[in-house]
């Protein structure tokens, strides 16, 4: 089954090494998106419909919201992967700039001699035994060397969200509905009734205001939710899945696994805190 090997969370985001054997399921992230090979099997990773061989030569670099999925490039073989997750607020705050989505230009991330040098930094500090890491800066400079922007940093390249008025209201309705209550089933059907439109015409909607299906957005917000109270609370995940409204701990389990890789009791214990208070560890789960 696949672990994570280290897993660091912190102001920045989140970084972590995975050691892949199994496909993750269509999935989107809030963040800036980095995914590198270390050894092993490689991966093949699909980003709104193109598939990409991540491999010594070849990284996977993701803008928020994208769609794409994962799989072993051969089947049930194992992989290790850098796997970097950077908040667009966070990256906008190291360069000064208006609050934006880091837009890297494409998919496929030519591996070049100064990303493999901060990537394999990356990797040190996250295997060192060191309790403070000192992450920022490296990270920082990963993003640098894998936006390649136009100008000396990476202003040039943020993408600005499209203000909040040129959504059509039913959908932000939607999204607001979701990100209040992530155990909240059915809200983007209700949503939809109460606008008035049909679930068929609802879900194209939001799927070309907002570039991700309701689906993905709704598993996305869930996903959040629980990595965060993994991260900051010590209650057990049998807790933690109750609250997210997941039936049983099972049906939780398999959906954190089917967009992790990893059950969330095997995320937590790989778990370490960069600048700010760790987490207690739960008894139980």
């Amino acid at each position: 089954m696949s672990r994570a090997v280290a897993v660091c969370h912190g102001p920045f985001g989140r970084v972590s090494i995975y050691d892949l054997d199994r496909p993750l399921v269509l999935h989107a992230h809030r963040e800036a998106h980095l995914i590198f090979f270390l050894e092993g099997s490689r991966g093949l990773v699909t980003v709104n419909g193109r598939q990409i061989l991540v491999d010594p030569f070849m990284g996977v670099a993701i803008n928020p919201w994208e769609p794409h999925n994962f799989q072993p490039a051969v089947s049930g073989s194992y992989g290790l992967f850098l796997v970097v997750y950077l908040k667009p607020e966070w990256l906008a705050e190291q360069t000064m700039t208006p609050p934006g989505a880091i837009a890297f230009p494409s998919s496929e991330l030519v591996v070049t001699c100064e990303l493999a040098a901060w990537r394999d930094k990356a990797v040190e500090m996250l295997l060192s035994q060191h309790r403070e890491l000192t992450l920022a800066p490296v990270l920082m400079a990963l993003a640098q060397a894998s936006s390649e922007p136009i100008g000396s940093d990476l202003a040039s390249s943020l993408l600005h969200l499209a203000p909040e008025g040129a959504v059509d209201r039913r959908v932000q309705r939607a999204c607001r509905l979701l990100e209040a209550r992530p155990s909240s089933e059915g809200a983007l059907v209700r949503v939809a009734r109460e606008s008035g439109l049909s679930r068929a015409h609802f879900f194209k909607l939001f799927r070309q205001q907002i570039g991700v299906t309701p689906t993905v957005f709704s598993n996305t917000v869930r996903l959040d939710a629980a990595l965060d109270r993994i991260v900051q609370s010590g209650d057990p995940v049998t807790v933690i899945g109750d609250r997210l409204g997941f039936s049983c701990q099972s049906v939780f389990t398999r959906f954190f696994t089917a967009h992790m890789g990893m059950a969330p009791s095997d995320y937590r214990r790989a778990l370490r805190m960069v600048g700010g208070a760790p987490p207690q560890q739960a008894r139980h789960g």
